[in-house]
């Protein structure tokens, strides 16, 4: 032990329990004493949310009214402090009292106004205590529930507090009024629309301390109130105002819209319910929700009017102190978000697998020293509770999700936005392993490159270390080229250019660009005066890895090589034929010019990656970028007469010591095309391909420049395949004489990639040619069954031929596959005219 001596010690009152609250802009006549008063939380955390009972009431002379209560609670944010983001303190008392009987069971009283069209009902001023029954369907605290129209129904001004089971259900119920309602201490949702329900006015009320009481285990089936969100929101047609959701236990806000319309009892009655316009929500407050302030999915409402200005709109929302995202964003297409404040969130705003997003007028800060000093308990508490979480302003996506002909292909625009904050994260937290105004997601990188349309106008970030995001680990992500258009020069560091762009700093992205280029923090680089479109090239992803894609600037004779970039998952990815799994990227972010593209090799030589897709970006947001026709693609001589005899690769096993470049159609499993030793015919390597669908199979790009040379002409295909079950036993449901359709033996078919609109060249889709060869009879399913046919050669962009449509289940073994010019005999016109063969080869 040691002996310790102290000297000079003070101790300082710096903070402690409250008294009582003053509340202003009040009349003391609306507070009286013996009153309940519920506290939302101050935290991360619902449960933090306080009751108390008024122990005296005083006016003062700046008018505002001070409540003593009658036990000390814990300091909470006032409007004072923390202003347009303070806690709500809100009266629970009312003389109309509906008590339900405790019997331990968590099984009180229910009112239910059920089946009753065309009557108004009038709940107003009730408090309702042990209300709702756990786990039973459609025995909710107040519930309005089939009733169609009720215009004039008021559900206003109750409390409902302690439910076990939501505060108030409208079910299959339009043209009620739900205003100015409190919930405290609710299990399951709190506010709860069902996707029938329409045209309800939605004002004024209060969410809070919604707990995890309804689990998995004792949910009601086919409902999800083991989530105990503030508002659940399945329809779009009612109408949010002034809300705040206060401590969900997953979420304060959260719309969930089905693919279908589902009516009582959850039968089907109507079509997609993601396409209908939505009502107004604006003016709603989100905090304290252990997930999402407002969790806003799956708005598909342009596809319906392909109208930029019919669209949903939100307005104006806040979201503070949620402990993950205060807005997250969820497949939403040509969604509007206007006007806002958002602050001390794991991420302010979070934008995943959504196209053609607006985000403007809003505040978005980070950690505030006000919060991180009030929280000090555990981690569960605190931002960047787990290690992997990023600390983000704005979390956005780096590539489009789709690339249908239906999508917009509008990326993001982001105006009049304040960001700041973002830097003091890692003084406060060294758990956050990265703090940034901007931050991408991880999960999107569809084509393996940023290709998500990105604008910027009037946005200032205050950042002491002057990032704006960190390009180097988005390029860990899988995003290399990012360019953000910067409409007005607000980005700019120096603030002296009108326009600009900010790139990813490296010399494929700033090359032609010379001294207008500077480098800034985090990887990045900010090109005063230039205007950037974007064209991406997809191209085959074996073979091509030391390829790049050199773009020359006829003009000025500068030049750059733009690396090619995949994404990797797993084998059976890196094979898939489609959505860019087999493919790898160049893409080329230019301003407006003339310029020259050719791949070459890491020699120099100027090469042909077997196809290029030419794929363009929507024109950008600014004017002068790149558009269709300013680039022409140089492609290396080649003599079609040597080079194009067999447009198979790898396809005889005497030479074959793996799968490369075969890829395949199968979207499922782990294990796709494999190598099998000695198997083959002649004792050499065959390829075998583990397959369940019947539409599924074994295929191959071919040589772009081999189909347009040799458009129109005959060529034939033929390859020798066995067919086997799960255990290598010979099929025995292989039947060649049915039709091809009946998908009871293989055949092959090529499937070309066209241009929607050649005029842009932004979609492309797939035309299939089936039955181009099949299997020649008779069949042994005992040995190797011959594929052949003849077909006049088709060209496009992109060409590939699958061997598919045997039965499900059947794996195929492949070998000896060719595709050669049909040689011509004048004096022998009719092949195998004695059936030399002894099969049904040419027939």
């Amino acid at each position: 032990y040691v002996d310790w001596d102290f000297d000079d010690v003070s101790i300082k009152f710096k903070s402690g329990p409250a008294a009582g609250l003053e509340v202003g802009g009040s009349d003391a006549a609306r507070w009286a004493v013996n009153s309940d008063v519920h506290i939302t939380s101050s935290t991360l955390h619902g449960q933090d949310a306080q009751d108390g009972r008024v122990k005296a009431v005083s006016q003062k002379a700046n008018g505002n009214v001070v409540l003593e209560l009658e036990n000390p609670i814990t300091p909470v944010f006032s409007e004072k402090e923390t202003p347009g983001y303070g806690v709500e303190i809100a009266v629970t008392s009312r003389n109309i009292k509906i008590i339900g009987e405790d019997d331990g069971t968590y099984n009180g009283g229910y009112l239910q106004v059920f089946h009753t069209p065309g009557v108004a009902q009038v709940i107003e001023g009730v408090e309702f205590f042990n209300m709702g029954q756990s786990s039973r369907k459609n025995r909710f605290a107040i519930q309005l529930l089939y009733n169609g129209d009720v215009e004039g129904t008021s559900i206003s001004s109750n409390s409902i507090r302690k439910s076990n089971m939501r505060c108030i259900s409208v079910d299959g119920t339009a043209n009620a009024t739900i205003a100015s309602n409190v919930g405290a201490g609710i299990a399951g949702h709190c506010f709860y629309f069902d996707r029938i329900s329409a045209d309800n006015m939605v004002i004024d009320n209060l969410a809070s301390n919604m707990n995890n009481r309804i689990n998995w285990n004792n949910r009601i089936d086919g409902w999800d109130d083991y989530d105990a969100d503030g508002f659940a929101i399945w329809s779009p047609f009612n109408h949010f105002i002034g809300n705040v959701a206060a401590g969900g236990h997953k979420r304060g806000f959260r719309y969930y819209l089905d693919w279908r319309t589902l009516g009582e009892d959850l039968i089907n009655v109507g079509p997609n319910m993601r396409r209908n316009p939505i009502g107004t929500f604006k003016d709603n407050k989100a905090h304290s929700n252990f997930r999402q302030g407002f969790h806003l999915a799956d708005f598909e409402q342009f596809f319906q009017f392909r109208d930029p200005e019919n669209v949903p709109v939100f307005e104006n929302l806040s979201a503070y102190r949620n402990r993950e995202q205060g807005i997250y964003v969820m497949n939403c297409v040509h969604c509007e978000f206007n006007g806002g404040f958002l602050s001390d969130n794991q991420k302010g705003i979070e934008i995943r697998r959504s196209d053609g997003i607006t985000l403007q007028d809003f505040v978005i800060q980070g950690q505030t020293e006000l919060f991180k000093n009030y929280v000090t308990d555990n981690n569960s508490h605190k931002l960047c509770g787990h290690s992997g979480w990023t600390y983000e302003g704005i979390h956005m996506m780096g590539t489009l999700w789709r690339y249908g002909h239906l999508d917009p292909g509008f990326g993001i625009r982001v105006k009049n936005i304040v960001l700041s904050g973002f830097d003091k994260e890692k003084e406060y937290y060294d758990n956050c392993p990265s703090t940034e105004p901007i931050g991408f997601s991880t999960d999107t990188h569809y084509g393996g490159h940023f290709d998500y349309k990105t604008s910027f106008e009037n946005v200032t970030v205050d950042d002491g270390r002057d990032i704006i995001l960190d390009g180097c680990r988005a390029a860990s992500y899988g995003y290399p080229d990012i360019a953000f258009n910067d409409i007005d020069g607000s980005l700019d560091p120096d603030k002296s250019a009108s326009n600009g762009v900010l790139v990813t700093d490296q010399p494929f992205m700033t090359g032609l660009f010379g001294d207008k280029c500077k480098s800034t923090a985090g990887c990045m680089s900010y090109c005063a005066e230039i205007c950037l479109g974007m064209v991406t090239f997809f191209t085959e992803r074996f073979g091509t890895e030391n390829y790049k894609l050199k773009v020359t600037d006829t003009a000025s004779g500068l030049s750059i090589d733009i690396p090619g970039n995949v994404r990797t998952y797993n084998e059976r990815w890196n094979t898939y034929a489609y959505d860019g799994g087999a493919e790898r990227t160049f893409a080329a972010s230019l301003p407006a010019g003339q310029y020259t593209a050719e791949f070459v090799d890491e020699f120099g030589n100027t090469v042909w990656p077997m196809y290029a897709e030419e794929q363009w970006a929507q024109a950008p947001d600014c004017d002068g970028g790149v558009s269709i026709g300013d680039i022409t693609v140089i492609k290396p001589a080649m003599d079609a007469a040597t080079e194009c005899v067999d447009m198979v690769r790898n396809g005889d096993s005497a030479t074959r010591s793996d799968v490369t470049p075969w890829i395949h159609t199968k979207w499922y499993g782990e294990i796709v095309n494999e190598l099998k030793p000695g198997e083959g015919i002649g004792g050499g390597n065959a390829i075998a391909m583990d397959r369940t669908y019947y539409w599924t199979g074994i295929a191959q790009n071919l040589n772009s420049m081999c189909t347009d040379a040799r458009e129109g002409e005959w060529y034939e295909f033929s390859a020798w395949m066995k067919m086997t079950d799960a255990n290598g036993n010979p099929s025995t449901n292989i039947d060649p004489n049915r039709e091809w359709w009946r998908n009871q033996a293989p055949i092959m078919t090529i499937t070309d990639r066209q241009y929607r609109d050649v005029s842009t060249k932004q979609h492309l889709y797939n035309a299939e040619h089936k039955n181009l060869a099949a299997l020649a009879r008779p069949y042994n399913n005992d040995e190797w069954g011959h594929i052949h046919g003849i077909f006049k050669m088709p060209t496009s962009p992109r060409l590939w031929f699958e061997l598919e449509r045997a039965p499900e289940n059947v794996k195929f073994l492949l070998d000896n596959a060719s595709l050669t010019p049909l040689t011509c005999n004048r004096d022998g016109l009719v092949r195998n005219g004695n059936l030399e063969t002894n099969d049904s080869l040419y027939w």
